[in-house]
């Protein structure tokens, strides 16, 4: 066991520092992302793109960091030892470790020869600033003299070279302020946010900017040259890999605390990391900042409270789901920000930050062109068309809707990509039309370059392809635009014609693509079936079943027929496969994922983001023992796949597991930045739970597994409180009653109150 939660379930205590993978923690303002290891450095699963400059849109990120090489040296003058509070670098012996990954820090511990050092790092406000606080402890009975090393290697970079980095890039240090500067003058940055500083609050006795004289010219960060003997060149970097390291001297008396801030991150100049530091290092700031960053979390986290018996699945709904899809909606992926996973994200977090979920779809909606064609995604620019993106527009705006009863929204005018301005209703409509004339042959809407899928990249190299996925999804965006037309715009000619749309796809799905036992993944320009039991490799995609189900194209019978088989072939330890067999020799008529090895991404592994369809379809099914099984599989540090074999973080989802062909399966590289997050979170609290939001009413579908007795949850919508309690009186399959207030309701559907007040709603299952 490597950690475990706190009672309240919003920090993990890691108390190994020597892991398989350094478990890494995320946080961020407006400006910056930071990334933090339990060892204390940043390098981790988000492109190594931690910490970078995030505030700029269409233009790319300021990094900040290299290789996450932001540690903490401490050196024991009277035992001439160097240690890290972490362990890493060093690698030297500590004791009594800790490290504490919170929703917004991290904190990190250990004690060596009597001496014990913390040091809790946050972002500093809005600005792009890792602000550390590092406190020093004398545990024993003789005065101590120790010396601490802040160290960060910089990296400055982030964009398009035109000429070569090293050209560019200097030093400078401000003895009377503390502050190493880092400067790029490239004329080819695309801000000015490409400056870095570090600067600590108390004296710098010494200093060094350049790698090379602080490691040496054979050395590695583990036994710096610059520190064999406690003591810095004050050397000023020129056109050559820049660091900055400060040289701090403490006298410490037997129980005395001392404690003192280091801060590292970037400015568009001199003057602005001048008055960052000072503000950033004036009297109780840190002290003020920490307790801003717990108000913030706490506000999201009130929006749900959810109390089940399992005490890790509480975890992760109350806090760390939030924490996740947060992360993936306010600063995107590791390639940048997705149409796809924008929305996605913003479906998710509607529920708990509508405000955000908002921003978010404004932002997705501004890159739609006028012929309703999208991005794949920006920051940088992709102008891949994808087949599905039009799709998530209408379910995503719709969920705010409901969430919000903001109908205005519909009105407010965005901008189309290539020119001209629109509502978003109308940029709603223009996109989903053309998916839906966007045909071939068989009715099915084209693949173009992928769908959700993006590694079924050939299938319409020839402008033939069709995607089955894309078009169940496309069936689901129509009937919401004729939700909305009907409810909202009181439209009856939209809603007709999206009905009759979703009808018309509908049909198509069930005539072309029904393979007998499942449903097909597509047809590609050969006009070859991909996905069918004619195949050897790729037979069955999971996608298309769980959604067969989500968008309810199928019939009973068929629906039951490939949720079977999706049973019988796509089930892992490690949480549902995308596709059985694994291809094993690349087609250029499918796609990339043909060619990968065995088992990782989309051939063959259990892509987790995939498998949240999954547990979603298994509540629409009713089956709450299957559903509670896939989200557990998922899960990280799971029965099966525990975190000491799959490396993943176990407060934070993962995007995939080495599925069962790999020859490391069951681990994964990476965690935190997918749509896996939002997925299972609204699995958790809207289909388990049952909560099933409308723009007037509230319907009540629980699904929770049989040996759930009791559920609880306080949800609030608009300005109402939902006090839910689910009792479990059999095998929770059917609902018995439903009380609110004491009165019991006829059927499982509320009328929603919006008085402010809170309301006790009661749910008996037999």
């Amino acid at each position: 066991m490597i950690g475990k939660f706190n009672e309240q379930g919003d920090k993990y205590l890691v108390k190994t520092y020597n892991l398989k993978r350094p478990l890494l923690n995320y946080f961020w303002n407006g400006t910056i992302l930071i990334g933090v290891n339990n060892n204390g450095g940043g390098k981790g699963g988000y492109k190594g793109n931690c910490s970078s400059f995030i505030k700029y849109d269409d233009k790319p990120r300021a990094q900040l960091i290299r290789n996450g090489n932001r540690y903490f040296y401490v050196y024991d003058e009277d035992k001439k030892e160097l240690w890290n509070p972490g362990w890493y670098p060093t690698r030297a012996e500590v004791s009594e470790y800790e490290c504490v990954h919170g929703l917004g820090y991290s904190s990190i511990g250990a004690t060596k020869n009597d001496i014990r050092v913390e040091i809790c790092g946050c972002a500093a406000g809005e600005h792009p600033v890792e602000l550390w606080e590092i406190s020093v402890i004398n545990k024993g009975n003789a005065e101590k003299r120790i010396k601490i090393f802040p160290f960060v290697e910089f990296s400055l970079e982030g964009y398009t070279h035109a000429s070569d980095y090293d050209s560019w890039i200097h030093t400078e240090f401000d003895e009377n302020k503390n502050i190493i500067f880092a400067l790029n003058d490239a004329e080819e940055r695309p801000h000015n946010w490409h400056h870095g500083f570090c600067a600590t609050s108390i004296k710098a006795y010494g200093y060094e900017t350049s790698k090379k004289k602080f490691i040496g010219e054979f050395g590695f960060i583990s036994n710096p040259d610059g520190l064999m003997d406690g003591s810095l060149h004050n050397s000023l970097a020129a056109c050559e890999d820049m660091v900055g390291v400060l040289e701090n001297r403490i006298t410490i008396k037997p129980g005395e605390n001392i404690k003192y801030y280091f801060a590292v991150g970037l400015a568009d100049s001199k003057d602005t990391a001048e008055k960052c530091v000072e503000e950033i290092f004036s009297h109780r700031y840190f002290d003020k900042n920490m307790a801003n960053i717990d108000a913030r979390f706490k506000a999201l986290n009130e929006k749900l409270v959810f109390s089940s018996p399992d005490k890790k699945i509480n975890n992760f709904v109350n806090y760390w789901l939030k924490k996740q899809v947060q992360l993936c909606a306010e600063v995107g992926r590791g390639t940048g920000k997705g149409f796809r996973d924008q929305l996605q994200d913003a479906w998710a977090i509607a529920a708990f930050n509508p405000n955000l979920a908002k921003e978010k779809i404004l932002e997705t909606l501004e890159h739609i062109y006028s012929s309703g064609i999208t991005l794949r995604g920006w920051n940088p620019t992709k102008a891949r068309n994808m087949s599905d993106s039009s799709t998530w527009v209408a379910p995503t705006i719709n969920a705010y809707l409901k969430e919000t009863r903001d109908f205005g929204f519909l009105d407010t005018e965005v901008k189309y990509l290539d020119g001209g301005v629109d509502t978003v209703w109308e940029h709603m409509l223009t996109t989903t039309r053309h998916s839906s004339d966007d045909v071939g042959i068989h009715g099915l809407v084209l693949a173009h370059e992928g769908d959700w899928n993006d590694s079924l990249n050939h299938l319409c190299d020839e402008g033939k392809g069709e995607s089955v996925w894309s078009s169940m999804a496309l069936c689901n965006a129509l009937m919401n635009i004729a939700e909305m037309a009907r409810y909202i715009r009181k439209d009856e000619a939209i809603e007709k014609e999206m009905i009759e749309r979703a009808r018309r796809m509908e049909k198509s799905i069930n005539d072309f693509a029904w393979d007998g036992e499942w449903y097909l993944a597509g047809y590609n320009d050969l006009g070859e079936k991909v996905g069918s039991k004619t195949e050897k490799e790729g037979m069955i995609y999971l996608n298309t079943q769980t959604w067969a189900v989500i968008t309810g194209v199928g019939t009973e019978e068929r629906i039951a027929k490939c949720i079977k088989a999706a049973d019988k072939y796509l089930n892992s330890d490690y949480g549902p496969l995308t596709l059985y067999p694994a291809y094993t020799s690349y087609n250029i008529n499918i796609g990339r994922l043909t060619g990968f090895v065995p088992g990782v991404w989309e051939n063959g592994a259990p892509y987790c983001h995939a498998g949240a369809f999954k547990a979603v379809s298994d509540c629409i099914q009713g089956r709450g023992d299957i559903a509670y099984k896939t989200i557990l599989d998922i899960m990280p540090d799971s029965e099966k796949n525990p975190s000491e074999h799959s490396g993943c973080e176990p407060y934070a989802l993962t995007n995939m597991y080495l599925g069962p062909d790999n020859l490391r399966k069951g681990e994964t590289s990476s965690a935190w930045i997918t749509g896996t997050a939002g997925w299972i979170y609204r699995a958790i609290s809207e289909y388990m739970l049952g909560f099933h939001c409308g723009y007037d009413t509230i319907t009540f579908t629980p699904c929770i597994p049989s040996a759930w007795d009791n559920v609880k949850a306080v949800r609030k919508l608009r300005e109402d409180s939902y006090d839910i309690e689910i009792i479990n009186k059999g095998m929770a399959k059917e609902i018995e009653s439903v009380t609110v207030d004491g009165k019991i309701q006829t059927g499982n559907t509320i009328k929603i109150f919006d008085d402010g007040k809170i309301h006790k709603v009661t749910i008996m299952l037999k």
